[in-house]
C-alpha cells in the first residue's frame, strides 16, 4: 500500500515525521512519499521521494489556501492513504476522502487548546476561537479514517468524543553509544544543555535567573531561537554563562550530549499540554535520557512518575528560579549521583521508553487501513472476505 505523508510547517526531515514514522513504515514494505511546502528541490531521502509544491507560501497563506496549493502534488502521488502533519492541511480530507483515499490525521498538537494560549492572538479571540476550531476538528476527524498523536490528553479526548485515536508517542530511536564510565562522566564540565525549539513557554528567563548564583556552571542552548527573545534574555544576570548554538544535526547533537552533565527542560503549565500531565510529545527529555544525563524537567504527572520510577532526574515547578537552581546544584554537586542518574534515565529508555514499542502500534495503524481496503476490493488474502 502506498502511504504519502503531507507536510506544512515541519522540516523535511523531522525527527517525528521522517525518522520515526516515515522510515518506519518503509521498513514494514508500504511504499512511502512525502509533499512539502518548504520551498527546497525534490530529492530522495534514504529511499522515500521528497515532492515539493510549485507554491510555495507562508504558512498564513496556508492556512486560508491549503486546498490550492496542495491538491495537484498530492493528486499527482496517487496513494492509498495520506496522512496530514499539520491543521491547516485538514481542508484536503474531504476531497482525499471523495477520491476514495483513506486519511490519517496526526494532531501533534492540542489546536483548540493551544488557541487558547496563542500569544499573538488578541486575548478576548483566544477562547472562542478555540471553541470554533474544536467544533471543526470533531466535524473533520469523525470522518477520516484514524489520527495519532504523542499527547494522552488528546488521545483520550478523542476517544471520548469521536471513537478513535492512538496514543504514539515520540520515544527515542535506540542508537548504539560507547559506554561512558563514572570517571569520564566526573570529568566533564559543569556545562547543562537544552535542545530543541526555545518557545516562548521554556522558562529560559528562570534558567538564566538561576545560572546567576551559580556561576561556575555553563547552559548551553541549541534549537531554533526568535532573534527578539534571544535579544531579550541578553539582558537577564546569568546571561554572559550561556551559549546559543543554532540548530544541530544529529552527530553534533551527540557531541553535545556527550560534554554535558544534565539535560533541561522546564516548561510551563500548558493546556496544550494536558496543564500538570503534561505529554510525551517532548523528544528532549527522551533524548537526554537516552544519552545518559540527568533530567532537570517540570513536574508534571507523566514525567515525575518516570523519574520517580527510574530515579533520573529532578522534577521542579515552572517559573521557579529557585527550584531550578537547587536542581542544577544537586546534579552538578555530586557527580557519581549525577552519573547513576543518567545511567538509569537510559535503562529506563532501553527497557519501556524507545521507539519499538511505539512504532508497533503506529505501523498496526496502516495494516488495519490495508487490511480494509483489500477487504473491500474482495482479496481473498484478506480475513474479513475469507
Amino acid at each position: 500500500m502506498k502511504v504519502c505523508h503531507v507536510i506544512s510547517g515541519y522540516y523535511r526531515n523531522d525527527a517525528r515525521v521522517f525518522l520515526r514514522q516515515c522510515l518506519s513504515l518503509k521498513r514494514a514494505g508500504f511504499d512511502v512519499s512525502i509533499v512539502t511546502n518548504d520551498g527546497e528541490p525534490d530529492m530522495v531521502l534514504e529511499g522515500i521521494p521528497i515532492i515539493s509544491c510549485r507554491l510555495h507560501w507562508r504558512r498564513w497563506k496556508v492556512l486560508v489556501a491549503a486546498k490550492h496549493q496542495f491538491m495537484p502534488e498530492v493528486v499527482r502521488v496517487d496513494a492509498d492513504v495520506y496522512q496530514l502533519h499539520s491543521p491547516e492541511l485538514l481542508p484536503l480530507a474531504k476531497p482525499l476522502k471523495r477520491l476514495g483515499k483513506a486519511v490519517v490525521y496526526d494532531a501533534h498538537e492540542d489546536l483548540p487548546r493551544h488557541l487558547w494560549e496563542k500569544e499573538w492572538l488578541p486575548p478576548v479571540l483566544r477562547r472562542p476561537l478555540g471553541f470554533a476550531a474544536e467544533h471543526y476538528l470533531r466535524g473533520v476527524l469523525k470522518r477520516i479514517d484514524d489520527v495519532v498523536s504523542p499527547h494522552t490528553h488528546v488521545v483520550q479526548h478523542l476517544q471520548r468524543t469521536i471513537g478513535k485515536g492512538t496514543l504514539v508517542a515520540n520515544f527515542p530511536i535506540v542508537q548504539p553509544l560507547p559506554d561512558v564510565t563514572e570517571a569520564e562522566f566526573a570529568a566533564r564540565s559543569a556545562s547543562i544543555c537544552y535542545t530543541g525549539t526555545v518557545y516562548p513557554y521554556s522558562n529560559q528567563e528562570a534558567t538564566l535567573d538561576a545560572l546567576w548564583e551559580l556561576p561556575g556552571v555553563r547552559y548551553r542552548v541549541a534549537g531554533y531561537f526568535d532573534e527578539g527573545h534571544r535579544k531579550a534574555l541578553a539582558q537577564r544576570p546569568g546571561a554572559a554563562q550561556t551559549e546559543y548554538l543554532g540548530r544541530l544535526g544529529r552527530a553534533e547533537l551527540r557531541d553535545l550530549y556527550a560534554s554535558s552533565i544534565a539535560g533541561l527542560a522546564v516548561y510551563d503549565y500548558k493546556h496544550n499540554l494536558g496543564w500538570k500531565l503534561g505529554s510525551y510529545g517532548t523528544n528532549k527529555v527522551f533524548e537526554y535520557m537516552e544519552a545518559g544525563l540527568p533530567l532537570i524537567c517540570t513536574d508534571y504527572d507523566l514525567w515525575r512518575d518516570i523519574v520517580d520510577r527510574y530515579e533520573c532526574g529532578v522534577c521542579v515547578k515552572p517559573h521557579s528560579a529557585k527550584e531550578i537552581r537547587a536542581a542544577i546544584e544537586y546534579v552538578v554537586s555530586d557527580r557519581a549521583r549525577a552519573f547513576r542518574m543518567g545511567q538509569n534515565g537510559r535503562r529506563a529508555v532501553l527497557e519501556e521508553f524507545n521507539w519499538t514499542s511505539e512504532e508497533r502500534k503506529y505501523v498496526g495503524v496502516f495494516e488495519r487501513l490495508s487490511a480494509a481496503r483489500r477487504a473491500a476490493d474482495g482479496d481473498p488474502k484478506s480475513p474479513r472476505s475469507a
